[in-house]
């Protein structure tokens, strides 16, 4: 571990805390509130699973792509009070990047911007980090930052490849022992 530096896990939102939606074969947000309630919202063991990474020692946080209020898709209402639903889990900070595809930030998921601010932030020690996702921008954003990447296997991921493959968010714990 770098001297003075602190080790982090990186959770994606939909998908790993919040249970996806499937459309097309590709996973999305939820886009209002009912939809959300429909899919009894956050994944059961999410809670869990953040309060054993923090008890081994991590900080823990939620960066998360959300590019659905700029284009219209959800308003910023329904979109906090799905966020606020995750009040309950113990995040030491939350990254969120609002922007859409074509405006080419940095902080958008494949790009490693949302780590990098958290990094410089927390004094994370990423080469000793890990980033939980379920999409391949989740492991592209893992890979460009230098973090260890940790795909939770959904249905429509199978194909990819990551550093290390989890089933359930429940068999993180090993990982990260």
């Amino acid at each position: 571990m770098t001297e003075g530096k602190i080790r982090a896990v990186f959770f994606d939102r939909d998908g790993v805390i919040l249970k996806p939606i499937v459309m097309d074969g590709r996973p999305r947000p939820p886009h209002s509130v009912a939809e959300y309630k429909a899919l009894s919202g956050v994944i059961p063991s999410a809670k869990e699973v953040v309060e054993k990474v923090k008890a081994a020692g991590f900080l823990v946080f939620l960066i998360s792509n959300q590019p659905d209020i700029a284009y219209g898709v959800i308003s910023k209402e329904e979109w906090h009070d799905i966020q606020n639903t995750l009040a309950g889990v113990p995040f030491d900070d939350v990254f969120i990047c609002f922007h859409r595809r074509d405006d080419n930030c940095s902080c958008m998921k494949p790009k490693p911007g949302l780590l990098l601010q958290a990094a410089e932030k927390w004094n994370i020690d990423l080469p000793n980090s890990f980033l939980v996702g379920d999409t391949k921008d989740d492991v592209g954003a893992a890979h460009a930052a230098g973090v260890k990447s940790v795909l939770v296997r959904q249905p429509y991921n199978e194909v990819l490849s990551a550093d290390v493959i989890i089933d359930t968010l429940s068999a993180l714990s090993a990982v990260v022992e």
